[in-house]
């Protein structure tokens, strides 16, 4: 399994050539702080960096999905996008997260800002985030999300507008 590999990969000291990791066509440089991380938490991390690989087909994207879901990431899943420097990155992890299908209530507002990114893939699998968050929100935050969407200045009028009716939608 092309899975096993990568990790055991990932996990192997020696397979990393130097003078390939700075080169963005060889690997990602998203580096998870994993400082005090449990080893569920590393595996997720591990998981979360596979995500990254241009080559990983759809079978191995949906097997980790599945296991991000198991072990309940969607902290690791938000720190990860904050930590991601390029939008490529951010957005392959945004898309994890709803695609894993796990509720990212809690981090409503972080979806809602980056819904609001001039970049359009990023944007638009952000905006899957907020329309697949189930959990009650109270009005604060609901007011918070509609002040940051109203007040964005994107070339993306069509996704800020959903935004916006989504936001609205569930204000009582």
């Amino acid at each position: 399994m092309k899975m096993d590999k990568i990790i055991e990969e990932l996990l192997d000291d020696d397979a990393l050539d130097p003078k390939k990791l700075f080169n963005e066509e060889e690997y990602s440089t998203l580096i998870i702080g994993r400082e005090g991380f449990s080893k569920k938490q590393n595996n997720s991390a591990d998981l979360l960096e596979a995500l990254l690989d241009k080559n990983i087909t759809r079978q191995e994207s949906e097997e980790i999905f599945s296991k991000l879901k198991e072990t309940n990431s969607q902290k690791l899943m938000v720190e990860a996008i904050k930590q991601a420097e390029r939008e490529n990155e951010k957005t392959i992890i945004t898309a994890a997260c709803w695609e894993c299908g796990l509720d990212f209530t809690n981090y409503f507002l972080d979806f809602v800002n980056l819904a609001t990114s001039d970049n359009f893939q990023l944007a638009l699998e952000a905006l899957s985030v907020v329309e697949s968050s189930e959990g009650i929100m109270d009005e604060p935050t609901l007011t918070k999300a509609l002040e940051i969407a109203q007040s964005a200045e994107v070339h993306n009028h069509d996704l800020l507008e959903d935004l916006i009716n989504n936001i609205k939608s569930r204000i009582a």
